[in-house]
């Protein structure tokens, strides 16, 4: 299957995500604060060439911080499209002092379009608006695309790794620890984070079962039970995680952690 790449133009970034249109910082910032605004970051890694593809941003509770709260713009090449995944850059950044530019490699599965964080630090950046350099900040761009070919052999990795049913328990119970904080409180059991939405994540290996994990975990929709204070019990439905500082956090956390189930598994068979 051919997978093209809807490249958005900036006018479309902005209506997806308007925080990334403005054009100076939120009132109050420091008179040390080096305003960059995103388009011409999103210009720099297309100088790069990574290419704009998708766009959104955080809610707000504080009106005053609207159009200016922390948002995630997704990039893609058209050379690291494979067959079942794509390997993508992801900026971040806001303009209300909540955070620094941040690039992080990407995965996109296509069968699935789940999105997933590379939690190694090879493949993450930091750029202060204080002082920013563009040269810095694109030579950042170009190392995550040349990570592509190391990020790409440990998916494979994972996909040649089986992970016995004890082992995948394991895996799901440390997934659900992520989650909640109270795990014993939580309304769904650690096994019900493996189960399958579709024939092609049916298996046993590394790579599906942190698949699997992964959508169950973002994208909710798990049917559960909530036990009150009162002891009264009530069906419930994980939400889907949309806070980008969490859905991020724990993206690059289920990243780490498949990595140490890999390691545990082949430790096994050796």
């Amino acid at each position: 299957m051919t997978h093209t790449l809807s490249i958005l133009s900036n006018d479309q970034i902005i209506e997806m995500a308007p925080a990334a249109g403005a054009w100076e910082p939120i009132d109050g910032v420091s008179s040390r604060y080096s305003f960059v605004p995103t388009v011409t970051a999103v210009d720099l890694l297309r100088d790069a060439g990574w290419q704009p593809i998708a766009a959104s941003q955080s809610g707000v509770r504080k009106a005053e911080r609207e159009g200016y709260q922390k948002h995630l713009i997704r990039f893609a090449q058209p050379d690291l499209i494979m067959r079942d995944e794509r390997i993508d850059l992801l900026l971040y950044n806001s303009h209300d002092r909540g955070c620094s530019f941040r690039l992080m490699a990407g995965i996109y599965r296509f069968v699935c379009s789940n999105g997933l964080v590379v939690g190694d630090e090879y493949a993450n950046f930091r750029h202060k608006h204080i002082g920013f350099s563009p040269d810095e900040f694109m030579q950042s761009a170009v190392q995550i695309a040349g990570a592509a070919g190391e990020i790409a052999g440990q998916m494979d990795e994972f996909k040649q790794i089986e992970l016995a049913p004890e082992a995948q328990g394991i895996f799901a119970e440390a997934a659900h620890s992520l989650v909640y904080d109270q795990p014993e409180a939580a309304p769904i059991q650690p096994n019900a984070l493996l189960a399958p939405r579709r024939s092609e994540d049916r298996g046993n290996d590394v790579w599906t079962a942190y698949n699997r994990i992964h959508e169950n975990v973002i994208n909710g929709g798990i049917k559960g039970v909530k036990v009150g204070d009162n002891g009264r019990r009530r069906k419930v439905t994980t939400r889907p995680v949309k806070a980008l500082d969490k859905n991020l956090k724990l993206n690059q956390a289920l990243w780490v952690l498949t990595q140490r189930m890999a390691e545990l598994a082949q430790g096994i068979v050796s």
